[in-house]
């Protein structure tokens, strides 16, 4: 049986599979997987920006 966080792992990892293949399909070129950087934090924009 597939826990939640399974099934929320699985399902985004097909969103973003399909995100690119779909800007794949309109010509543009995606970046790396391994190039995305990750969300920062509120925190860490605010002593970013202050």
């Amino acid at each position: 049986m597939l826990t939640n966080e399974m099934k929320r792992q699985a399902f985004l990892k097909l969103r973003t599979e399909n995100y690119r293949a779909s800007l794949r399909l309109e010509g543009l070129t995606p970046r790396p997987v391994a190039a995305t950087k990750p969300v920062p934090t509120a925190g860490a924009r605010k002593t970013k920006h202050a």
